[in-house]
């Protein structure tokens, strides 16, 4: 299966569809949310229905814990305007509310441009090997994720940070819905800090999309690097950003997590 078959949605009437949730993307408590986020950001794209309104702003916040199995997902469109479409919407599984999310849609607009952000890493990783998942952790097989060799899961370390390569299997195209997903993909940053697990469940996740038309080649690898410079009373924040192989910043992100001993 691919990663666009996984993230299918099938519409059943006006703002409704269903998807179904594969336990290949099981994580390390249920199925993987930034799969879900996926999922949802999906149904939205094609409740607004114009492909020159690009998904930009994409946020979600996780009630509950997912399972493998059928689940629905509600949209609003809470408003179209001349260039933005606004909508709001909710997953459910068996009548449970699994998640919240909200978005922006936009044509491009002219407006001042500049990135300061440096990526840190080459375009290819050369011999790093691909990362193999960890038992009970399947979201990994679905992705190439080669762990930058500089991040240490458990070493203890000063910082939190983790960062790889990914790309699609079977040279699949990068789309929002794939960014939205891979944002999410490696293990916490909290891991780096810590000398084994720790609760890590993510509360919110935003993703901001930097670019209507992501234009990643066939076979290429975006470079991924999270940090979480903040832990204080059991939440920790991560912020995370997406480089295209040309240096293009692709998408940033942030998280809520759970940060528990």
């Amino acid at each position: 299966m691919s990663f666009a078959d996984d993230t299918a949605v099938t519409r059943v009437g006006p703002g409704t569809f269903t998807a179904e949730l594969h336990e290949r993307w099981s994580s390390l408590v249920g199925i993987h949310g930034g799969y879900t986020a996926a999922i949802v950001a999906n149904a939205i794209t094609a409740s607004v229905g114009d492909p020159s309104r690009s998904l930009r702003s994409f946020a979600t916040q996780f009630a509950t814990v997912p399972r493998p199995g059928t689940v629905d997902i509600e949209v609003t469109v809470e408003r179209t305007g001349t260039s933005m479409t606004t909508t709001s919407a909710r997953l459910f599984q068996d009548g449970r509310v699994l998640q919240i999310a909200h978005a922006a849609s936009s044509t491009t607009r002219p407006g001042i441009a500049y990135d300061d952000n440096v990526r840190p890493r080459g375009a290819h990783p050369g011999e790093t090997p691909r990362f193999a998942s960890p038992k009970g952790v399947a979201h990994f097989q679905n992705a190439d994720v080669r762990l930058d060799p500089d991040v240490v899961p458990f070493g203890g370390g000063k910082e939190a940070w983790v960062a790889a390569w990914v790309r699609p299997l079977e040279s699949e195209t990068v789309d929002a819905s794939w960014l939205i997903a891979m944002c999410d993909v490696l293990p916490p940053a909290v891991f780096s800090r810590t000398t084994g697990p720790v609760k890590a469940a993510t509360i919110e996740y935003v993703v901001h999309l930097a670019s209507a038309e992501p234009s990643v080649p066939p076979g290429e690898y975006v470079y991924l690097s999270c940090r979480s410079p903040l832990s204080l009373e059991g939440f920790a924040v991560e912020d995370a950003t997406m480089w295209a192989p040309d240096g293009r910043v692709l998408a940033v992100a942030r998280q809520t997590r759970l940060a528990g001993a």
